[in-house]
């Protein structure tokens, strides 16, 4: 009798492990069959920041998790909106799979509209990864957007700095992230680019938040690498969480993802500014005065109304 009860709990659980295993293999091992492309291909690379580009004032246009959502007329809306615009700076999860049909959606849109020449500033998304037994950054993503070799040796990913008039733009590749190694050699390369910036507002911008928007999405792994570093910084931009918050000098954006309700915040001593509908930002900097940088000034904006629900202004005494 006692075998037989045996056999049986045996058996559930690999049955039942077997039906875990159905379930998650495409998680696991793969992605689902790639879509095929019925339209006109095209081929495009996003333009990337030239050291020689020196605007006296500078505004970039920030946006959050997009996947594919936004059309034409939203980004010639956006471009309406902010017409002096210098660059556009993108969280991740621009594309919503990171396959060539997603990237064909998205030129589709975007080759043709008013922000196209413009510079990217461009973070991946866990999005752009595709999944398997290892993560692996779609060769699409490194196709369309050109970034500096500058990032943490050794380290897999995609980080790197950008030194803008007055601002340097430091990414941060959070995806591939899951070895103490990594993210220490990571940690340490963020202090050395923060440390060497000189006089210029640090503006970091990563996909996975620090600082999490919503319930479920805390990060352990990030938070407790980055907590402390990018406290030092004047602007930490992130994504992936589908909603809006500024919690100090942490910012959460989405421009186009579901938008994703919060039920309960990580509450600290800063000032919570929420909003679950889509937004968008504006990141601007006045022409710089010799000893002194003009005040940052961070907008946001919802993206159905142009609406202005949040601002934060940083200057350095």
């Amino acid at each position: 009798m006692r075998k037989r009860i045996c056999y049986i709990v045996i058996t559930l659980l690999l049955a039942g492990g077997a039906v875990v295993c159905a379930i998650r293999w495409q998680a696991w091992f793969g992605m689902p069959d790639e879509p095929r492309w019925t339209g006109e291909t095209r081929e495009y690379r996003f333009p990337a920041w030239e050291e020689d580009r020196t605007p006296g004032s500078l505004d970039i246009l920030v946006l959050g998790d997009i996947h594919n959502a936004l059309l034409r007329e939203d980004y010639n809306a956006l471009a309406e909106r902010v017409p002096q615009a210098d660059a556009v700076a993108q969280t991740g999860d621009w594309l919503d799979r990171g396959y060539p049909y997603y990237y064909q959606l998205l030129l589709r849109e975007w080759t043709d509209c008013r922000l196209a020449g413009l510079p990217v500033i461009p973070c991946p998304g866990n999005h752009e990864y595709t999944k398997g037994l290892r993560k692996t950054l779609s060769p699409v993503w490194s196709d369309a957007f050109t970034v500096p070799d500058n990032g943490p040796v050794e380290v897999p990913g995609v980080s790197y700095y950008i030194d803008l008039p007055a601002v340097r733009f430091i990414v941060i590749d959070t995806n591939p992230l899951v070895r103490l190694v990594d993210l220490t050699r990571t940690q340490t390369w963020v202090e050395q680019t923060m440390k060497s910036a000189g006089n210029r507002y640090i503006v970091v911008m990563m996909h996975h938040p620090v600082l999490s928007a919503r319930e479920g999405r805390f990060n352990p792994i990030v938070y407790a690498t980055f907590r402390y570093t990018l406290g030092k910084a004047d602007l930490v931009l992130a994504g992936h969480d589908h909603s809006y918050m500024r919690m100090g000098n942490f910012v959460v954006l989405n421009t186009g993802g579901t938008a994703k309700p919060q039920k309960e915040q990580i509450r600290l001593q800063e000032t919570i500014v929420n909003c679950e509908e889509p937004v968008y930002a504006v990141l601007h900097i006045d022409e710089p005065c010799p000893d002194h940088p003009s005040p940052l000034l961070f907008c946001t904006y919802r993206m159905r109304d142009n609406v202005l629900i949040d601002s934060l202004h940083v200057s350095h005494d």
